[in-house]
């Protein structure tokens, strides 16, 4: 009996396996599987795509923790998962998840924004809005984890 023509393959994964993003040493890598794996970023996404927007966000988290990141520096941490290493989720850095979910969520922000198709139709209109209230979302959670790394308040609230 030969093989059937029928016979189902996973696809293949959009980014080569084991790919990362290269963090500077002090701030982790990111994990190009697991990004996608975490929210769901299917391969109408090409790897190109994908990197160029972990490298956005990467310098966006960054420069939003530079104080910060220059405050641990300077009390003797050598890399993020030194800071606080006994508070873990999973058996990971706490500060480490957090970094990893601003840096997912941030990229994930930039391609639900640059991913709204040009038609003029009411149909593609509503799927533009839908698109642009979930890079919305993905950016409200990105500053939210930045915000949790730097112990801030996460909501900004000014009396009258």
């Amino acid at each position: 009996m030969t093989g059937s023509p029928l016979i189902s393959r996973p696809a293949p994964s959009a980014s080569p396996d084991d790919s990362v993003l290269a963090g500077d040493g002090w701030w982790p890598d990111i994990d190009c599987t697991k990004m996608r794996d975490s929210l769901r970023i299917g391969e109408a996404i090409t790897h190109a795509r994908l990197i160029a927007a972990l490298e956005n966000a990467v310098i966006m988290v960054a420069d939003d923790l530079a104080d910060w990141r220059a405050a641990q520096e300077q009390a003797g941490h050598a890399k993020l998962d030194e800071v606080r290493p006994d508070q873990t989720v999973n058996g990971k850095p706490r500060l480490v998840v957090l970094f990893t979910n601003a840096v997912r969520y941030g990229a994930a922000a930039e391609l639900a924004d640059h991913s709204t198709d040009m038609s003029a139709t009411a149909t593609d209109q509503t799927r533009a809005e839908a698109k642009q209230a979930i890079a919305c979302d993905y950016e409200r959670r990105r500053l939210e984890a930045v915000r949790t790394i730097l112990g801030t308040t996460r909501v900004a609230v000014e009396l009258i």
